[in-house]
């Protein structure tokens, strides 16, 4: 096999079996097998990812690699809320329900990382600076960055939280499309505004208005009945009712389908937690305090927050902290499983906690004296907070 001289050989995988190449031209990656010698882009999301992480080739994306989930492997609980339970102290390590949940190779469970939430418009002129010809958001990388690069979210919020897998997964994506009526006239001008050059179509759409126009000398006909009926007796008829009344016809609705717009995806996730332990107990109360503190606004600015450059005590008064946003991956191992939804960064919309999920109030009598529930439900919902484009489904398995 003789391999394009355009491709950079940069090193083998899976027990040296692949081999992998970078096109600097076309900016991307390729591979080829023992089956099968002829180079193929590498389109898998893992191995994607892996290959930016381990030979990072693309250097003019300011924005950085795509976003890579890291599974905290050392479980743990810190600080207070308030007089009870346990709580967050900054990042590091995972608060985990049931404690003792596997995460091996090969357990699935549900990932949350939080991160403060980044402005998608926040320093963004520095990389347009130098060419005015460049415009923002001009790529999907660009318009992906604030969504999950790595770039942008580099140091985490609270603790990771890992949980079971719940039974309501589901993913589901909504288009806008509407019925848009066009009458004879309106046809006809839209017609010659879609053809040829932009001159032509000017010319040619004067002289289809003019025909349009002959057209619609029954249209105002019977607009000048209408509102002459409306006038002598106060009776509301419309054009339709002029033609079905008199030539038993009615408009030609020239109804079409048009594209809208995309609405942004937001899923529901429920757990329903029976602890077994003191231990358990703590990490759910730990999770659920967790979950509301990201959701909620602060009302204390951060230290380097600033309002057009403006950073004093007045803006205190005047401002609160935008709350958390949230990774959710579903995870097998410590790798992302790619066969269940993929989501952009989410922000959280409700948390609904259901002290009584069984619809009977029941309580521990060995917690410390807490009187924790038997069961609680957790039930958290998320919006993305970045379209999804069909790019995204090809090269990152969304």
């Amino acid at each position: 096999m003789t391999v394009d001289k355009n491709k950079e050989y940069i090193g083998e995988g899976f027990n040296g079996k692949l081999k992998y190449y970078w096109d600097d031209a076309e900016k991307k990656y390729y591979y080829t097998s023992p089956l099968n010698k002829n180079l193929k882009v590498v389109t898998d999301p893992i191995m994607l990812a892996a290959l930016k992480k381990k030979s990072p080739k693309d250097t003019n994306d300011a924005y950085g690699g795509d976003y890579n989930p890291f599974l905290e492997e050392v479980s743990t609980i810190k600080t207070k809320f308030g007089g009870a339970g346990v709580a967050v102290n900054g990042a590091g390590g995972s608060v985990r329900f049931p404690h003792d949940m596997l995460i091996d190779e090969g357990e699935d469970f549900v990932m949350f990382d939080f991160y403060d939430y980044k402005p998608p418009f926040q320093g963004r002129n520095k990389n347009y600076e130098k060419d005015s010809k460049k415009v923002i958001n001009e790529t999907l990388e660009q318009y992906n960055a604030s969504g999950y690069a790595g770039e942008y979210f580099k140091d985490k919020a609270y603790p990771q939280i890992l949980l079971y897998m719940p039974q309501d997964i589901q993913d589901a994506f909504s288009a806008k499309w509407e019925g848009k009526k066009f009458g004879a006239m309106t046809t006809g001008i839209l017609a010659a505004a879609g053809q040829g050059a932009a001159v032509d179509k000017i010319n040619s759409m004067g002289q289809n208005v003019s025909n349009q126009l002959k057209k619609g000398t029954a249209e105002l006909a019977a607009k000048v009945v209408t509102g002459l009926a409306s006038k002598l007796t106060g009776d509301q008829i419309t054009a339709n009712d002029v033609f079905g009344g008199i030539s038993g016809v009615a408009r030609n609705p020239n109804v079409e389908v048009l594209f809208q717009s995309m609405e942004l995806r937001t899923f529901d996730l429920t757990f329903k937690m029976a602890p077994y332990d003191e231990s358990d107990v703590q990490r759910m109360d730990a999770i659920i305090k967790i979950f509301k503190q990201a959701m909620l606004p602060q009302y204390k600015l951060g230290d380097d927050v600033e309002v057009f450059g403006m950073k004093n005590n007045a803006l205190e008064a005047g401002f609160i902290q935008v709350p958390k946003v949230c990774a959710v991956n579903f995870m097998r191992g410590n790798i992302r499983n790619r066969f269940l939804p993929r989501y952009k960064m989410c922000a959280i919309t409700d948390v609904n906690v259901n002290y009584t999920p069984d619809n009977v109030y029941a309580t521990f009598d060995s917690t410390g004296g807490l009187g924790s529930p038997v069961a609680t439900e957790l039930k958290i919902s998320f919006m993305e907070t970045k379209l999804v484009f069909s790019e995204d489904i090809k090269e990152r398995g969304f």
